[in-house]
């Protein structure tokens, strides 16, 4: 990879960096909220420190960071009573759950998340995963330059670029700490792509205290040696990491950090099913879909439909896409039997000794088998009759889901139906430049 010009370093930067204006606007408006919150302490004699973190705490913002405020108790609290109290002084937010509920406060083109948790003494003495969040902040103020902090939102912009940033569970990217960290451990942007090419699937960059056998991604936390930071990163995101960073090159650096959207467009045979919710939080939803979306897979499979695709999103509702083989199945199946030297050989005759519509049992190599007529032909149908006996979470309404196949399929919101293979790759695979290992 050829080094990077330094006309080209003050452009990407440039791209990446809110406008002064923009950030200073952005930061008083996060003083102003930290300002309300110090009187909602003293009038509700709340006993909380606020902490400014992410990004902006850290200076390794870009554009479209959020802001995020902690409320860090040093005793046990109730964080559904905190929610009551923070939606009555700020009417506007929206309530959120991850560990425990948070309100998000929009903004014009950003928001503010204002955070519950607890203020830990250590990073090993933790009660939820936020509370790390001022180790996370200190560490990157001790051990950043401003060189290496614009390094990072130069990292970002990549992986934002490629559809690998995110650590929501709809992603499964990297997130903006092990972006940080990946920037700590190599130093430069130019430096973790050079490495990256030589990465595989597992890939461990760092050892703890323990063995992170089923992910992906190793990076152990350097405020907390038992923890993986990269431990959402899927195969797939990764994969795509290693390949961008394979095929990049300075001369073509906008194709990677602001490619073009390239949409896809639903299969006729498609199916979706739709899953009205009762709250409809991201991070609880995603792992409830997948798990039915696996449950349907597997299913449908038994009944011969063979499933090359799935995905699942939460758009005011949950989405499963499914792309079938086909979406109907022939009126014979092959019923398969024992081995003619099976002591099951007498039963299974006896079962089918009158055949079925299409004839006798016949026999395939060693086994006995038959056509029979096949029961579920129309994987709308199919699926239709698999849910109610699927296990739904309770954010779930089971009496509206609609599955949705054929002409209808022109109801399913255009984000989806545009985006539902990913991550999906852009304009860079195009007329490649780098030196593909």
């Amino acid at each position: 990879m050829k080094n990077q010009p330094a006309f080209d370093r003050k452009k990407i930067l440039d791209s990446v960096l809110e406008k002064p204006a923009v950030r200073k606007k952005r930061l008083e408006i996060i003083e102003k909220i930290s300002n309300q919150l110090k009187g909602i302490r003293k009038n509700e004699k709340l006993d909380f420190e606020i902490f400014l973190g992410g990004s902006y705490a850290k200076g390794t913002d870009i554009k479209g960071s959020d802001g995020d405020i902690f409320m860090l108790f040093p005793e046990e609290f109730d964080a559904f009573e905190i929610l009551k109290v923070l939606r009555k002084n700020f009417p506007e937010g929206i309530e959120e759950y991850s560990d425990h509920p948070y309100l998000t406060l929009p903004q014009d083109s950003f928001s503010v998340d204002i955070v519950p948790g607890y203020k830990a003494s250590t990073g090993r003495d933790l009660r939820t995963a936020v509370d790390r969040t001022p180790f996370h902040v200190k560490f990157v103020k001790e051990n950043f330059t401003e060189e290496m902090k614009n390094e990072v939102r130069i990292l970002k912009q990549f992986l934002k670029g490629i559809g690998a940033y995110g650590s929501e569970s709809s992603v499964q990217g990297f997130s903006g700490y092990v972006a940080e960290l990946l920037i700590h451990h190599y130093k430069t942007f130019d430096e973790v792509v050079s490495k990256a090419r030589g990465w595989k699937i597992p890939s461990v960059l760092s050892q703890g205290t323990k063995v992170f056998d089923a992910a992906n991604l190793v990076m152990v936390d350097p405020v907390d040696s038992g923890r993986n930071a990269a431990a959402n990163v899927s195969a797939e995101n990764l994969a795509t990491f290693i390949l961008a960073s394979n095929l990049f090159s300075w001369e073509k650096w906008r194709d990677f950090f602001y490619p073009p959207k390239q949409d896809f467009c639903l299969p006729r045979e498609a199916v979706v099913v739709f899953m009205p919710c009762r709250k409809c939080n991201e991070e609880v939803l995603v792992p409830n879909l997948r798990r039915i979306s696996s449950v349907l897979k597997s299913e449908l499979e038994n009944l011969d439909f063979r499933v090359v695709y799935s995905s699942v999103f939460v758009q005011n509702g949950g989405y499963i896409v499914i792309i079938p083989e086909s979406n109907r199945m022939g009126e014979a199946q092959l019923h398969i039997g024992p081995p003619v030297t099976s002591p099951n050989i007498e039963p299974f005759l006896k079962k089918w000794k009158n055949g079925t519509k299409y004839g006798p049992p016949f026999v395939i190599g060693d086994r006995v088998c038959v056509l029979r007529e096949r029961e579920e032909r129309e994987i709308s149908e199919s699926i239709a009759k698999i849910i109610p006996r699927v296990k739904l979470s309770k954010d779930f309404d089971p009496n509206k889901i609609l599955v949705i196949s054929g002409p209808d399929l022109g109801s399913v919101p255009e984000v989806i139906a545009k985006r539902f293979l990913f991550p999906s790759l852009g304009k860079w695979t195009k007329n490649q430049s780098g030196d593909i290992q």
